[in-house]
């Protein structure tokens, strides 16, 4: 009953935690996604799941001209799960980033009750604390995207795979296949765990039976039976362009070919990059206490100690954590939030540290609970300016502002033409998931733009008109400025 109440505890003030920010407009670092995802929802309810097929639909507008257009890169459930939030909910940002605040709230608690089966309550509650107050779980646990809606799932096919290997019911294995599945049709990362689940079984744990060497197999093909699936249901959509492009796709990832050359790749940028961004979003305090792990971990293997269960959980979330950004370099130097998956080892590994510290102080000093306390504040508070940067970075998007605009002082069918390349350029997809509306764009005035838009905007943040097309424009018709974009009614000259 304690151990329950302690879990309601512990998921009230994550999820307290977590909501901070949850009302943002969908304009910071990287709701690009966002955005992108959200539209893709949204089409699931315009169209219908039986247009849309269950596939991410890319088309803007609330009357898109012209055939569907699939996102073909990634597997179908996060976009579905964002789509059931906006039915109940409504198509709103809170209801969006609701789904990621979820899923990572559900992955601290399958990771308490993981780490309490292992170790011990203490040390799964401070691995709840490392969890919730990370700076990377407090920005990212809101950005709706297939690394943080696929969070709970994985927390739960880890702890159901405990369970598994410790009781060998075959309720345990079916939850396991289950979550797997679940975790893998949110994120290609779930991939990796058909691998490493039954390579960890069959090093750590006592399944010898013929019987559980099948089901080890079943974990095993299930990868490649999805991502088969995967490919009929893309051919179906979208014809052999589908594998064309999610092959593309997949090899720029990897860092191959002249097109991964742009962002000035090197193996010791990435690594030096790579280390920055860990000491930020995991702290100084749990990078150290991770780093203390290691070493001892390292140690005991020196002086040829077995490798226990425990730390061969930990060994299993290091792996599993960092695999995604070792194949994937290209795509890991781009996104800082794809060490996403290497934060529960950074957790429980920094809880297990710290705990074994805390013990051996204890009897020795008085106030080594102060000192515990104290090092946690440290923790939670190391990164809060950036976290406020990160909180602000949306301040200044103008293609929010823009598209806001345009949705409140036009109709669903009418066209507006933006007379800027360079916003669309970088800021399109935020101004056309909130614009909702036929979005076109051109450098120049043309007899064209008149007749087929029925607004033009010009942003003053990226404003290259001529003066010529401006001094037409302003002598033949009637314009209003709007926060910061010129609204001309091409309707009315």
């Amino acid at each position: 009953m304690q151990l329950k109440l302690t879990l309601v505890f512990i998921m009230i003030i994550s999820a307290a935690v977590l909501s901070w920010g949850i009302n943002l407009p969908y304009a910071g670092q990287h709701d690009w996604n966002s955005v992108v995802y959200s539209n893709i929802a949204r089409n699931h309810l315009r169209y219908g799941l039986a247009t849309t097929k269950l596939g991410m639909v890319t088309n803007v507008g609330q009357f898109p001209q012209g055939a569907l257009h699939y996102f073909t890169h990634y597997p179908p459930l996060m976009p579905l799960l964002l789509a059931a939030s906006f039915f109940f909910f409504g198509v709103t940002e809170w209801a969006g980033r609701l789904v990621p605040v979820v899923s990572s709230v559900l992955m601290i608690y399958f990771l308490f009750k993981l780490v309490t089966s292992l170790w011990d309550k203490k040390t799964a509650f401070l691995t709840a604390i490392f969890l919730t107050f990370s700076p990377m779980l407090i920005y990212y646990s809101k950005i709706p995207v297939h690394e943080t809606v696929v969070l709970g799932f994985l927390g739960a096919t880890f702890w159901f795979y405990s369970r598994w290997l410790a009781t060998g019911k075959n309720s345990q294995y079916w939850a396991t296949i289950i979550a797997l599945t679940l975790a893998q049709l949110t994120s290609w990362a779930g991939f990796y765990l058909s691998v490493f689940l039954p390579f960890h079984a069959l090093l750590f744990s006592s399944l010898k039976a013929t019987r559980s060497k099948r089901k080890l197999l079943l974990i095993f093909l299930l990868a490649p039976g999805l991502f088969l699936l995967h490919n009929v249901h893309m051919l179906l959509l979208a014809g052999t362009q589908a594998q064309e492009s999610l092959l593309s796709a997949f090899l720029f990832r990897l860092n191959t070919g002249p097109q991964a050359a742009i962002f000035g790749f090197t193996y010791p940028k990435f690594l030096e990059l790579q280390a920055r961004w860990i000491a930020i979003y995991f702290t100084r305090v749990m990078t150290a206490l991770a780093a203390v792990w290691i070493i001892l971990f390292l140690k005991r293997r020196w002086q040829r100690q077995k490798i226990n269960l425990q730390e061969s959980f930990i060994i299993l979330l290091l792996i599993f954590g960092f695999s995604h950004n070792i194949l994937f370099q290209n795509l890991a130097f781009i996104h800082d939030y794809m060490l996403i998956y290497a934060l529960p080892f950074f957790a429980v590994s920094s809880a297990v540290v710290l705990t074994k510290i805390y013990q051996a102080l204890l009897p020795r000093f008085k106030i080594t609970p102060f000192l515990m306390v104290v090092l946690l504040i440290m923790f939670s508070t190391e990164r809060l300016p950036y976290l406020k940067a990160l909180f602000h970075s949306g301040d200044t998007n103008p293609g929010y502002t823009l598209g806001k605009t345009i949705n409140q002082i036009t109709a669903p069918r009418e066209g507006i033409l933006v007379l800027s390349p360079g916003l669309m350029e970088f800021y399109d997809v935020f101004l056309n998931y909130y614009a909702d509306r036929r979005i076109g764009v051109a450098a120049a005035l043309s007899p064209q733009a008149i007749t087929n838009y029925d607004y033009l905007a010009i942003p003053k943040s990226h404003d290259y008109v001529s003066p010529a097309d401006k001094l037409f424009l302003y002598n033949n018709f009637p314009h209003r400025l709007i926060g910061d974009s010129l609204i001309f009614d091409l309707q009315k000259p």
